[in-house]
């Protein structure tokens, strides 16, 4: 004889064959007692609602709340005292006036739940979520100790830049950085030349080779080759035309590139006061534009053009009086050329020093400077018209 039996706790129902044992619910796993059988009226087929569906517990109050973490909690019932309301309810005395329900016994698995081991307090959900940001925050805040330390050591960082940038911007320049100009120095319209001496060290980026650029102020310099061959001449414009000069030769010419990279200055590099301008002294000449082979070797100066002289150097440009003026951004070739004595006989290691004009200060006066190209004697290339 089987009895379909329903579920307080779920309204489930469940088909038991043995009257007064406790079995548990296989929809929701809620223990209950199941009722005897009646003797007379009950049949195989007639379904028997226990007094668990009278019994069952009251919803749990509803917490009114906008937090998105409100779940209405239904505590389960005790199964014990749905065994003692079973207990005590009256016996059936009459059948169940019950159509029998043409249901299979349950065969599904009982749904898994999770207890719940955290009890539950009287607190509102909306507290809840609350200890996790502050505890995130906890985390994440550097603690004070290490704040500080990274206080001092960013400041100590800062205050050793700034001591660099001052020692910079104090250090004292080499005396090649900043000679004064010939023609600001003329006493009674005659240039004062300031000499360096031959065998004085050069700044540190103040020797170049052939194809090496570098800016000495604001003129940028590329010394390009340097070549033999002849050395023509051309009347200054002022005598005007008709008036020619046999060349000479042959002679060694270092051939620039010098490029005004200013944004507000007109700058002529190299003039006939730079170039020709020479001190005799104890019957040698003295200047700051020549050559020379090795340390101590002797100078083999500029063709000597006389300063007040009527012959320019042909195709140089910069021998004007006034020198070639480049505006900002403008750029020229020009070259340097020897006299004729010794050039056969320079082999080696070759320096050439150039006295140039690097810009002009605030106060408008001319800021000259030294350098020295540095190259070899293979390295001289021949032009085609050589005498």
């Amino acid at each position: 004889m089987t009895l379909e039996v329903i579920c307080g706790a779920c309204q489930g129902r469940l088909v038991v064959e043995t009257p007064g044992v406790v079995v548990s619910c296989p929809h929701c796993g809620h223990h209950l007692t199941t009722p005897d059988f009646p003797v007379d009226t009950l049949s195989d087929d007639v379904p028997v609602e226990t007094t668990e569906s009278v019994t069952e517990s009251a919803p749990p109050e509803t917490v009114n709340s906008s937090s998105i973490f409100d779940e209405s909690v239904t505590e389960p019932e005790d199964p014990r005292t749905a065994e003692t309301q079973l207990d005590s309810g009256p016996e059936l005395d009459e059948p169940v006036s019950q159509e029998p329900v043409s249901q299979e016994p349950v065969s599904q698995e009982p749904v898994s739940q999770e207890p719940v081991d955290a009890p539950l307090t009287d607190s509102s959900p909306e507290d809840l979520p609350a200890a996790e940001p502050r505890a995130r925050r906890q985390r994440d805040t550097v603690s004070r100790s290490a704040f500080l330390i990274l206080l001092s050591y960013a400041s100590a960082i800062t205050l050793a830049c700034l001591w660099l940038f001052y020692q910079l911007q104090n250090a004292p320049l080499h005396n090649l950085e900043r000679l004064p100009d010939p023609i600001d120095q003329a006493e009674g319209g005659t240039p004062r030349l300031t000499l360096v001496a031959v065998d004085s060290p050069m700044p540190t980026g103040h020797t170049l080779a052939l194809g090496q650029s570098r800016k000495f102020g604001h003129i940028r310099v590329t010394p390009l080759r340097v070549s033999r061959g002849s050395l023509g001449f051309e009347a200054l414009r002022q005598l005007g035309g008709g008036l020619s000069r046999k060349p000479i030769g042959p002679v060694l010419k270092l051939h620039l590139q010098l490029e005004n990279d200013s944004s507000d200055q007109e700058i002529a590099p190299l003039d006939r006061t730079l170039m020709l301008s020479r001190r005799y002294d104890n019957n040698q000449v003295l200047a700051n534009n020549f050559l020379r082979a090795g340390k101590d070797a002797s100078i083999t100066l500029l063709h000597d053009n006389p300063l007040e002289g009527n012959w320019n150097w042909k195709g140089q440009e910069a021998d004007q009086v006034n020198g070639k003026v480049l505006e900002p951004g403008q750029s020229f070739q020009t070259y340097l050329p020897t006299g004729t004595d010794g050039v056969g006989d320079l082999a080696g290691p070759l320096f050439w020093r150039v006295h140039l004009r690097k810009g002009y200060s605030h106060s408008g006066r001319g800021v000259t400077t030294i350098f020295e190209v540095a190259f070899d004697s293979s390295q001289i290339e021949s032009e085609e018209n050589v005498d």
